[in-house]
């Protein structure tokens, strides 16, 4: 999750930065991984504290991180994390039911998987970044060559935030993604509250428009009740 975002929907009232990250089997979840070879570079934009790109690297799997975050230490990080974890847990226990709990059981058990996630991502972030793992980065513009991966990955970002972040920054964002990658999924495609993005249509209709692939696909996974598809786009 970009580290420059603040949560306004009406039961998360976090006043700040968001560094809440996902596991690598979340993401195989969100974005039907298991299909890729090994070797494929894959981008995650806007990670934040996601333990994507460490668990991938253990399995073989090349995985190059983007977030303004990493160009904080490690420690911050840590404590941004801390500032917030108690507010998500409310926001949460407040919008119980806007989500299907099937899958991780209580908001006490999502704060232990971004806890689990926090630590396996500070475990590998010095090395990580000197390794190249972790780019301190910002969507709309990237410092990738174009068609530098061959996935890009957007983890609760773009449409989630539909109300801090306008339909000019969501077009421009997806254009870059696709100049960087062969292919981008994004998930989920709901806003905070629980409602469809107004941002996914226009978005999807100008990128057609200009010649991509796009199309909503079905996912194995749903946590926001509703939240069942992710974006993918293919240059044409």
């Amino acid at each position: 999750m970009n580290a420059h975002i603040v949560e306004h929907s009406k039961e998360f009232d976090l006043g700040g930065v968001v560094p809440w990250g996902r596991r690598l089997w979340e993401y195989r979840a969100f974005f039907g991984l298991d299909e890729f070879p090994p070797l494929s570079p894959i981008l995650d934009a806007g990670g934040g504290p996601a333990s994507f790109a460490a668990e991938a690297a253990r399995e073989g799997l090349t995985v190059v991180a983007a977030d303004p975050i990493y160009a904080l230490d490690a420690d911050v990080i840590a404590l941004r994390f801390e500032e917030t974890a108690a507010a998500m847990r409310l926001g949460l226990r407040r919008a119980a039911y806007r989500f299907n709990w099937k899958q991780y059981g209580s908001e006490a058990a999502v704060q232990g998987l971004r806890r689990e996630a926090l630590d396996l991502f500070l475990e590998d972030f010095e090395a990580g970044k000197a390794e190249g793992r972790y780019v301190p980065a910002s969507l709309p513009e990237l410092p990738f060559g174009n068609a530098s991966f061959r996935l890009a990955l957007v983890s609760h970002f773009l449409f989630l935030y539909g109300d801090d972040l306008n339909f000019a920054f969501h077009l421009a964002s997806v254009r870059e993604l696709l100049r960087v990658a062969d292919e981008v999924r994004i998930f989920p495609l709901l806003n905070l509250d629980g409602l469809s993005s107004s941002h996914l249509p226009g978005v999807m209709s100008e990128m057609r428009r200009g010649g991509a692939e796009v199309e909503l696909v079905r996912v194995p996974f749903e946590f926001q009740k509703g939240a069942t598809r992710m974006l993918r786009l293919r240059r044409g």
